[in-house]
């Protein structure tokens, strides 16, 4: 029987940039979504209250994509994966729009400065963070695990408190530091970081789809 040899996959610099490249591509993706919904309905379409939230979000979410890469391509990291927690949070302030009861209410208390935290879905439940991730990790599974993983790189914790720090000489109990702009992690490293930015904007990308589909079916009442 042939034994079958399997060869370790090595990550390069390629990989990383391809990354990019198709946050890039989710970028035209954003706009084009914007495109379609303001669209609908012709010259006798409306203007929602959604329309101007998910735009809002879509801004928001390019401008993250685009920080990232540009601090990642800086090798600034430490800069860099905080904005992956930042587009979870976009996911998670959408995804509040699609439980409650009526989106132009929600949009009202929200521009009034009402935390979404302390609005209540249709079922009457406050849409917490965890609630909201919970809930969401049912459609996107693992996106609960990325939430986690991300927030510890918000407050300063043990993903950062080692990364300058190697032990010189373990027999003589030496330890040494580095203080200033270093490049701290590997390329698998990385690309992990990469890819899970790129992954917490296609879920973003997906769920504000799911207002061009919802918008069509009110013009389409609106318009009988």
């Amino acid at each position: 029987m042939e034994k079958k040899i399997e060869i370790a996959k090595y990550f390069t610099e390629d990989d990383l940039l391809n990354i990019f490249e198709n946050l890039s591509k989710l970028e035209t993706a954003f706009l084009r979504e914007a495109k379609m919904f303001f669209q609908i309905g012709g010259k006798n379409g409306h203007i929602h209250t959604m329309d101007l939230f998910t735009s809002a979000i879509i801004n928001r979410s390019i401008s993250l994509m685009r920080g990232f890469v540009t601090l990642a391509k800086e090798n600034n990291y430490i800069s860099a994966v905080p904005l992956i927690r930042i587009q979870l949070d976009n996911c998670l302030r959408f995804y509040a729009t699609t439980l409650v009861g009526d989106y132009n209410d929600t949009f009202l208390k929200y521009l009034s400065g009402v935390h979404i935290r302390n609005i209540e879905d249709a079922s009457g439940i406050k849409m917490t963070d965890t609630y909201l991730v919970t809930k969401l990790d049912e459609i996107f599974p693992g996106i609960k695990n990325l939430y986690k993983n991300s927030s510890g790189h918000i407050h300063f914790s043990n993903e950062h408190s080692f990364l300058q720090t190697t032990i010189v000489s373990d027999k003589e109990r030496t330890i040494g530091t580095r203080i200033g702009y270093y490049d701290f992690y590997s390329i698998d490293k990385k690309i992990d970081f990469a890819y899970n930015m790129f992954k917490a904007s296609e879920i973003l990308l997906d769920l504000t789809r799911s207002w061009t589909v919802q918008k069509l079916k009110v013009e389409q009442q609106l318009q009988k």
